[in-house]
């Protein structure tokens, strides 16, 4: 595992001091005056640290693990995130996660309705496990990693779909969405384990984790869509909890009333304040009717404040190109961005 870090170099001004001398005589010298010099300070940014190659995966040749896992890593790259390296104790605990959602999954014959909340945690029935019941190992995410053997500071969960056609659809659904995404886009994720299930659902539990944060430089600008990319999504897809409380999860809402959300991220830890945020199709004279969603009005409170969504209120055509326009400010900075990508057909 190699890291990768960025250097600074600091910015010395120097100033010289030009002494004028007068010539001799009686007549009275008028003194020189002088302006300092505006001197500018240096710009200093936090350098990055992240995980730029990892260890080669040991999932199964062809299987949707290793499927999933490569296909995580790309989103992340594309974005300019830090890889993620495969630990065998997340894998244990995905495995083990996954056995009781399958044992106790009311869609299987179970007891458990894996879509409602828990009143406890208040989190959706998918990532916690209830005491007695088969297959339990531990209540939320950190019991069960521990109970694998991950020793971990940070404990993360997705759950995901691949509806037996493979890894990269089943991070497709996670992609898709807003909440979901966030979580792949957490910066200081390190490691990662995944178990896919033989379920009609195909399964999909992954499982994060860091010892000790990676991070992104301070003047980190990411974007997805990214610029030139093809094969985008139409619409936002369906996640637990529901981003947009006033569209319905059980019709056609999500497919006909979004477009595929757009993502400006910043530094962790950093506030992204948004001046301007547009996404056009190619050739309109105006920008399509959007939901700019942040942290300051995430009806979840889910959202981090370096990070910032926009939605169109219809899907999006296929096969077309959409120009996308940012500005805004962060750590003070002004931020602008414009970027291109196309829809799948």
């Amino acid at each position: 595992m190699q890291k990768f870090k960025t250097s600074v170099s600091s910015l010395v001004i120097s100033v010289a001091l030009v002494a004028c001398g007068g010539g001799g005589g009686s007549s009275a010298e008028t003194p020189a005056t002088t302006t300092p010099p505006v001197v500018v300070p240096p710009v200093v940014v936090t350098p990055a640290d992240l995980q730029t190659s990892v260890p080669t995966f040991t999932y199964t040749s062809g299987s949707p693990e290793l499927a999933f896992v490569s296909s995580l890593n790309t989103f992340r790259q594309k974005i300019g995130l830090g890889l993620l390296a495969q630990n065998v104790y997340l894998d244990k605990s995905a495995r083990n996660h996954l056995d009781y959602v399958l044992a106790n999954d009311a869609r299987f014959g179970g007891t458990v309705d894996m879509l409602s909340f828990d009143s406890a945690t208040g989190r959706p029935m998918f990532h916690v496990e209830q005491g007695g019941k088969p297959k339990f190992t531990g209540v939320l995410e950190s019991d069960r990693a521990k109970f694998a053997g991950y020793t971990g500071a940070y404990i993360g969960e997705e759950l995901a779909f691949g509806g037996n056609k493979g890894g990269e659809v089943a991070l497709e659904s996670l992609a898709g969405t807003v909440y979901h995404r966030a979580g792949m886009m957490f910066q200081g994720l390190r490691d990662v384990g995944v178990a896919v299930g033989t379920d009609q659902s195909q399964t999909f539990t992954l499982e994060f984790g860091y010892q000790a944060p990676q991070s992104n430089s301070g003047d980190f600008v990411g974007i997805y869509p990214v610029d030139g990319q093809t094969n985008v999504g139409l619409f936002t897809r369906v996640e637990t909890p529901n981003p947009f409380p006033d569209l319905s999860t059980a019709n056609a809402d999500f497919p006909t009333k979004t477009g595929y959300p757009v993502t400006v991220v910043v530094k962790e830890g950093v506030a992204l304040e948004v001046t301007g945020f547009t996404i056009t199709e190619n050739g309109a004279a105006a920008p399509l009717d959007a939901r700019l969603m942040t942290s300051a009005n995430d009806p979840n409170r889910l959202l981090t404040k370096n990070v910032a969504y926009l939605v169109a209120k219809s899907t999006l055509k296929p096969g077309t190109t959409y120009s996308v326009a940012f500005s805004g400010r962060a750590n003070n900075t002004v931020l602008n961005k414009s970027w291109k990508f196309t829809t799948a057909q």
